[in-house]
C-alpha cells in the first residue's frame, strides 16, 4: 500500500473517530431525557457523568506528558492545571454541600500550584507553549475551547430561545441545547488531547530531551 492510500486512510479514521465522539452527548441526552424520563438534566445524569469523563481524561493526559517527558514538564503541568479547575467546577454540586461557591477554593489553588510551577522555569513554559501554538491539534483545541466558552454561552442564553420559541419557551430546551453543545466542547478538547499523546508517543511530532 503506497503512503499515499496510507495517510488518507488515516484520515478516514480520523473522520470515524470524530463521528462515533460526536454522538456521543445526543446518547447521552437522549438517556437522560428519553429513557430515564427525567424533565430536566440533572447534576447527577449521564450528560454531566460524560462531562466529567472527557475533562479528567484530559487531565490524566496532559499529566502523564508532565510526568514522562521533563522538557515538556512545565507547560504540561500548566495545561493539566487549567482543565483540572473546569473539572472542579463540574462538582460545583456536590462541594456546595459543603459551602455554597466552595468549588472556587480548590481551584484556585490547584490554580496558584499550576501557575507557580510553570514559572519556576519560564524560559521553558515559553518554549513548549509556542511548540504547542504551532502544534496541529492546536486548532482543534481551540474550536473545543471556543464551542465551550463563548458558542454554548451565547446560543444557551434564555432571551435567545424566548424569541425564538415565543409563548412555548421552555427552560428545558435552552439547557438541553447548552448542555449538548458543552459536552461536545469537551469532547472536541478531548480528541485534541489524544491527538498531542499520540505526538508524543511516536517521537516524531515532538521534541526529544
Amino acid at each position: 500500500m503506497s503512503s499515499d492510500i496510507r495517510i488518507i486512510l488515516k484520515g478516514f479514521q480520523q473522520f470515524l473517530l470524530l463521528s462515533v465522539l460526536a454522538i456521543l452527548p445526543i446518547l447521552t441526552l437522549a438517556y437522560d431525557l428519553i429513557y430515564t424520563q427525567h424533565q430536566g438534566i440533572s447534576e447527577y445524569s449521564m450528560t454531566e457523568y460524560l462531562q466529567e469523563l472527557l475533562l479528567l481524561s484530559t487531565v490524566l493526559v496532559y499529566s502523564y506528558i508532565a510526568y514522562k517527558k521533563t522538557s515538556h514538564r512545565h507547560f504540561a503541568v500548566l495545561l493539566a492545571g487549567f482543565f483540572c479547575c473546569l473539572l472542579i467546577r463540574e462538582f460545583d454540586a456536590l462541594l456546595d454541600k459543603i459551602q455554597h461557591g466552595f468549588w472556587v477554593y480548590p481551584a484556585l489553588l490547584v490554580a496558584l500550584s499550576s501557575i507557580i510551577y510553570a514559572l519556576k522555569d519560564l524560559s521553558q513554559t515559553l518554549r513548549t507553549f509556542s511548540q504547542f501554538v504551532q502544534h496541529k491539534h492546536f486548532i482543534t483545541l481551540n474550536l473545543g475551547m471556543v464551542m465551550l466558552l463563548v458558542f454554548s454561552r451565547i446560543f444557551g442564553m434564555g432571551d435567545l430561545w424566548e424569541g425564538i420559541l415565543g409563548e412555548d419557551y421552555d427552560r428545558l430546551v435552552k439547557r438541553v441545547v447548552e448542555e449538548g453543545l458543552e459536552v461536545l466542547g469537551y469532547t472536541i478538547i478531548f480528541y485534541a488531547a489524544i491527538g498531542y499523546l499520540g505526538a508524543f508517543l511516536s517521537k516524531n511530532e515532538l521534541t526529544t530531551d
